[in-house]
């Protein structure tokens, strides 16, 4: 292969294939090229759920003396009872009769996550310095001397470059969490082909190629990186590997050495509207940890807006000519090449923000096509969705669902975050797309500013009275990140940079650290442990009102609450817990607790992630194993329809004999 293209682990990426690589190889495969791309961080979920390795995680359910021990070894021990069927629907989308689709890919994740613990590739790094002597001790390590989920990385890219035997290798890295993964590849590949050349690009090489290309583990292993967008940097850089081409015609790309480091060169003249379709080929775009097949597009380059004081991708428009979006044609073009080339009719359109009039017209093009898909979008909440028949006309045409940002109902802040929007529209433009049957995403911001207590309250007051309408993304602070108005003019929105070269992220509410930026300060803010300790209150709330949503969400799964409550009209006396549900042993069960007396037993849902305590004066457990909760009490009863909501069982009006074994 000319090119072997890699997306290095971990990411929560996982949903779809990232479209950093099948925009770059549709594109240098179009020049003529050969390309082989390979989703690593996928690819390494799957290797995760072994069996073997499970089950030696499993062994610690009898012997666990604590509680966290003992659930680990529990989502283990249900990930390996099931694992045939739950790794047939990851890998090939087969069906899963006893677990479904949705628990399925749950339990992949939470087994995944396991084999993740501790391990080299997880670690959330506190500074440049530690990451890079790190990397430089792990590369110099012994393969059999690593952690398992490492080990097992390297014999994924072993496979890829004995498959591909490429002549270059390029790294996209979009998300911080991939960085020293990324280096570490880079460095495995350096030691086995000393003189493959090897380039690193995305988001994070485009916002810290400074910090990158001083770090000596860089400096020493990679020969470029590419601070742009990568399709033209990359065809040209083929060609100049390939003696078609002098360097100095190649784009976008610092020069690195042991000796030195070239200053940034000339911007790429590439527009968005001559880049095509992306291509898929070679991706396993069925495998992903979705409970359905989606794929991804994007149209435009950039925010139309822009303006968000805290995001490093849309200030970057900020700049005259950096936005580009393409035409309502273009876009049509994009999507039947996607469903043709892949059969995949759902597609999310992951901009920053998506210009919504602009899409709806290419949706009609497709539409008129006699092309039916679905999508998902990513956007503001737009004045244009205050009007109801433009968000039908969204559903009529496709769209399922939109993700947005939620920072508050306070229009202060908002603007002084340069948002753009207008909170007196959010109540209307919830209703109208819940009429439509569009589902919200909320991704849901703290720490903004000098936000007050009375601000904040109101904020959460009003998705607790609009809990029915949107699901909960995440939850973050505001993270100060390289590349945003709020670096560029702290002082005008009141914020103290630190000094220092320490990370701030998102450790204690993120994947891995989330967002990761310079630490700061407000001026006549809350310091950060008391910004966390908000936000937390805020998400128990929203949780809280979200529980008898949430449970009705997972119906396609299991028991929803309104199928419950049709099937018994009085509420029933027993439930058969699923068989992944498990019960702690009585050591590990709290006594006295919840006003009770008799004290409570432990019930683990690894499907969920949840634990349950049931009081032992109201609800009874079978002595048989595998046998029904029983029911003695109102209370009882009540508890036993809420688990059943939350799908921890099926209720039946009286108990029935134990169905299955259990530990």
């Amino acid at each position: 292969m000319d090119l072997l293209l890699l997306f290095p682990p971990l990411t929560e990426a996982t949903l779809f294939p990232y479209l950093s690589l099948p925009y770059l190889a549709g594109h240098v495969r179009r020049f003529g090229y050969s390309a082989h791309q390979v989703d690593l961080s996928i690819e390494l979920v799957h290797r995760l759920l072994d069996g073997p390795a499970l089950t030696r995680e499993a062994q610690a359910v009898d012997e666990a003396q604590d509680l966290p021990t003992w659930y680990r070894a529990v989502v283990a021990d249900a990930a390996v009872e099931h694992l045939g069927e739950m790794r047939d629907f990851v890998l090939a989308k087969d069906p899963a009769p006893r677990l479904g689709p949705v628990r399925a890919v749950r339990l992949a994740r939470q087994a995944a996550q396991l084999m993740l613990r501790d391990s080299a590739l997880s670690h959330v790094w506190d500074d440049f310095d530690s990451l890079d002597r790190a990397v430089l001790r792990l590369s110099a390590s012994q393969v059999d001397s690593l952690d398992f989920a490492t080990r097992k990385l390297h014999g994924l890219l072993t496979e890829a470059l004995d498959e591909s035997e490429p002549r270059a290798v390029g790294l996209s890295v979009a998300f911080f969490s991939q960085l020293a993964p990324a280096l570490l590849i880079a460095r495995w590949i350096r030691r086995r082909y000393p003189d493959l050349p090897i380039c690193l690009g995305g988001q994070q090489v485009m916002l810290r190629h400074d910090e990158l290309a001083a770090m000596t583990s860089v400096r020493t292993t990679v020969d470029a990186l590419c601070f742009t967008a990568g399709e033209e940097p990359l065809e040209r850089w083929l060609a100049h590997l390939a003696g078609k081409a002098p360097r100095s015609e190649v784009p976008g790309m610092r020069w690195l050495s042991p000796a030195e480091v070239t200053a940034p060169g000339r911007m790429p003249t590439l527009r968005f509207k001559d880049l095509g379709a992306p291509d898929y080929g070679g991706l396993k775009v069925r495998s992903y940890l979705n409970d359905t097949v989606v794929l991804s597009m994007v149209s435009c380059v950039g925010c139309f807006w822009g303006r968000c004081i805290f995001c490093s991708y849309g200030n970057r428009s900020l700049e005259r000519g950096a936005y580009q979006q393409a035409s309502p044609r273009q876009l049509a073009d994009t999507v039947r090449r996607i469903v043709e080339s892949t059969g995949i009719d759902f597609v999310t359109v992951v901009d920053e923000n998506t210009n919504l009039r602009l899409l709806a017209r290419a949706m009609r093009l497709v539409r008129e096509s006699g092309l039916h898909v679905r999508f998902n979008t990513r956007n503001r909440l737009e004045p244009i969705l205050l009007d109801p028949a433009f968000c039908q006309e969204l559903a009529e045409l496709g769209c399922e669902g939109m993700a947005v940002g939620y920072e508050g109902v306070t229009q202060r802040l908002l603007d002084r975050l340069d948002k753009g929007v207008d909170a007196a529209d959010f109540q209307v433009i919830l209703d109208n797309l819940a009429a439509a049957d569009i589902r919200v995403n909320l991704s849901i911001m703290g720490g903004l500013l000098d936000e007050t207590e009375e601000e904040a309250e109101e904020s959460i007051r009003f998705l607790e009275r609009n809990r029915e309408k949107f699901a909960v993304d995440a939850f973050e602070l505001m993270v100060v990140e390289p590349g945003t108005r709020l670096v560029a003019d702290p002082q005008s929105f009141g914020v103290v940079l630190d000094r220092s070269d320490a990370f701030a992220d998102n450790r204690e509410l993120n994947y891995l650290g989330g967002r990761v930026g310079r630490r700061h300060t407000v001026v006549g803010g809350l310091e950060r442990p008391d910004m966390l300790k908000r936000l937390k209150y805020g998400m128990r709330r929203i949780s809280a009102a979200g529980a008898g949503a949430a449970a009705g969400a997972g119906a396609g799964a299991g028991a929803g609450q309104a199928e419950a409550a049709a099937q018994f009209p009085v509420e029933p006396t027993a439930l058969h817990p699923h068989p992944w549900i498990r019960c702690a042993p009585a050591r590990l069960a709290p006594q006295g607790s919840g006003g009770s007396g008799g004290g409570s037993f432990l019930l683990a849902d690894p499907v969920r992630e949840q634990v349950y305590a049931l009081p032992k004066d109201h609800v009874t457990r079978s002595a048989a194993p595998g046998g029904p909760l029983v029911a003695t009490s109102a209370r009882g009863r009540s508890l036993l329809g809420k688990l059943a909501a939350a799908d921890g069982g099926v209720l039946c009006d009286e108990p029935l004999p134990a169905r299955r074994p259990s530990r």
